[in-house]
């Protein structure tokens, strides 16, 4: 496999352009005709199940209601007064017995007229064990007498535990196959005691429709009980039998693929019986085997001539290419004055060659420029060593003035001057963005000294930092924002104008929290929600120092840490400040004993 795909990268761009046209050709007509296969195939499946699930419906509507008329006949019959006396009869004796079996089969002959597919009719009674038969042939033809006592024995009951209904042809001498119903004729004046039996024997259409079904097609119908016994089928050798797919048919109607056969059943109603029909899996492609055939024949000439016809295309517009590839191998070399010549190009590459040509002078340009922002970038870097040492000098200024006061005897200006010195020296902090917690609460309190000398001591302080906490590393100005936020917008404002602040910093676990509590004049609600919605938002009516820190915190940390409002209970505003306790950074860290001037 890696010999072979070596050989491939050693091909030109022609011959891998033909290669991977070709085989794109390949597999697409691959997949259209498999789409083409499978979309044949799923419309001809969809349209026999369509068939097979009408012809289901169909047939089990016209079963069940032939069941239900031969039922609601059967109950018609066991009900009537002239079967009853007859049965009441105890022997052929009796004064009333030939009024009784005449007024019967009177009866037996309305029915027959009623429904001219039945073939005949036969109570049976059990005291007198005897029988009357009227049917379309004789007696001796059907062989009633022979056949019902059996048949109604191996009849299995269909429906409310009454009727039994079974096809077969033991009647007429096996000449032909028969629907035969059976319905106890129970006394309707003596409870569950059974006098006789009707017998009815029908030629039913549904039934002789499956049977004389010789179409030859490959689909077959037919009537199985929900046991599994088939009752009738075209092939009359299994009828009777039992089913090998019987567990497949679960619930009112489905579809199930059986030793290469599809199979779609439907329950009739309420009666324990399925209409199955069947076709052979082959059947169902052979429609489409054809226009698969063809399909096949057509693209694979398309893909023959579409390999000629592009190998031809290729060769052609390689040309110019190759070229282009010359002139590229030329400057690789170091010769960037190559040139193409864009007359001989050809309209299609002419813009390729302007490119190549513009690009080459860009080049010459560009190496140019580069030279001249590297000799700026040593500028820079000169210049920025520079500007280290020019905070050393107001360091040093601010020192001289600080012992000047103190020589004079003047605390004030000694203590002012001390608190700015320390101020700009953490504000600087060597480039440093971030420092650690105790360095910036130093900060702050140099930050108040100098706030209580302008604003003659408005201003009290308070701090609780727990030791766990002091060298948390904090984005460097984190507080004095929010200091300054509490004096301008929340004490100097206050009637009274004096106000405290309280700092707390406590440790919980990987979590430093910062609480920040004023007595200022507060803020609503309304103001709160919408400062803490505004938070990491650009508004220009929003303060932009409180954003910074936030925004500083949010692009160090994450926008899991940052600051939240609150009201508290001063009537001032508190923020709290969330950061992960971390000692280290990217960079070096300004440790607490570096604030002395």
């Amino acid at each position: 496999m890696k010999k072979w795909i070596e050989q491939i990268n050693q091909w030109k761009l022609d011959k891998k352009m033909q290669v991977l046209v070709t085989t794109a050709i390949i597999v697409m007509t691959l997949i259209i005709l498999a789409v083409s296969t499978i979309s044949s195939v799923t419309s001809m499946k969809e349209k026999s199940i369509e068939l097979l699930q009408t012809n289901n419906d169909t047939m089990s509507e016209n079963y069940a209601s032939s069941l239900e008329q031969y039922k609601a006949l059967a109950i018609a019959i066991v009900m009537d007064d002239t079967v009853q006396s007859y049965l009441h009869c105890t022997s052929k004796r009796d004064p009333s017995y030939t009024g009784y079996a005449n007024n019967a089969v009177n009866t037996m002959t309305s029915c027959q007229n009623m429904y001219p597919d039945m073939n005949f009719i036969g109570i049976v009674s059990y005291q007198m064990d005897d029988y009357l038969y009227k049917g379309i042939e004789a007696l001796t033809s059907s062989d009633f007498q022979q056949v019902y006592a059996q048949d109604y024995q191996q009849c299995g009951e269909v429906r409310d535990g009454t009727i039994r209904i079974g096809f077969s042809n033991k009647y007429y001498r096996g000449d032909r196959y028969t629907l035969s119903v059976y319905f106890p004729i129970y006394d309707l004046n003596t409870i569950m005691m059974e006098r006789g039996l009707l017998c009815m024997n029908f030629t039913n259409p549904v039934l002789e429709q499956i049977l004389e079904d010789k179409s030859g097609t490959g689909r077959q119908t037919a009537v199985i009980q929900t046991d599994g016994t088939i009752i009738a089928d075209h092939d009359l050798d299994s009828i009777g039998e039992t089913v090998s797919y019987k567990e497949k048919m679960v619930g009112s109607e489905g579809e199930f693929s059986w030793e290469g056969r599809l199979y779609i059943y439907q329950k009739v109603s309420d009666w324990n019986y399925y209409i199955v029909s069947s076709i052979e899996n082959m059947e169902l492609y052979a429609p489409s085997v054809r226009t698969i055939i063809i399909m096949t024949a057509i693209l694979f000439f398309m893909v023959i001539l579409s390999f000629f016809v592009i190998k031809g295309i290729i060769s052609r517009v390689y040309r110019p290419l190759d070229q282009t590839v010359q002139k590229m191998d030329e400057v690789a070399a170091g010769c960037l004055e190559s040139r193409l010549n864009v007359a001989s190009m050809g309209e299609d590459f002419q813009k390729l060659a302007t490119g190549f040509n513009s690009m080459m002078e860009e080049i010459l340009v560009l190496m140019e420029q580069v030279k001249m922002e590297q000799h700026q970038i040593e500028q820079i870097r000169f210049n920025s060593l520079q500007s280290q040492i020019q905070p050393h000098f107001l360091y040093n200024t601010l020192e001289c003035i600080h012992w000047q006061a103190m020589a004079d005897g003047n605390k004030e200006i000694s203590t002012l001057v001390m608190a700015l010195a320390k101020y700009y020296r953490i504000c600087l902090s060597k480039g440093h963005d971030v420092i650690s917690l105790g360095l910036e609460i130093e900060h702050i309190k140099n930050y108040l000294i100098i706030q209580n000398m302008r604003y003659d001591n408005i201003i009290g302080s308070e701090f609780q930092v727990d030791d766990t906490c002091k060298d948390a590393m904090v984005p460097k100005l984190t507080l004095q924002p929010l200091v300054e936020n509490s004096i301008y917008h929340g004490i100097k404002v206050k009637e009274g104008r004096k106000g405290s602040v309280f700092l707390k910093a406590v440790r919980k676990e990987n979590t430093v929290l910062i609480t920040l509590e004023d007595t200022g004049s507060g803020m609503t609600q309304s103001q709160i929600d919408a400062m803490n919605q505004q938070l990491s938002e650009y508004d220009e009516s929003f303060g932009y120092g409180v954003r910074n820190v936030n925004k500083r915190i949010e692009l160090l940390y994450g926008k899991d840490y940052g600051l939240y409002y609150l009201r508290n209970e001063f009537g001032g505003v508190t923020v709290e400040i969330q950061l992960p306790y971390t000692t280290k950074v990217d960079e070096g860290i300004l440790k607490g004993d570096m604030i002395n001037v």
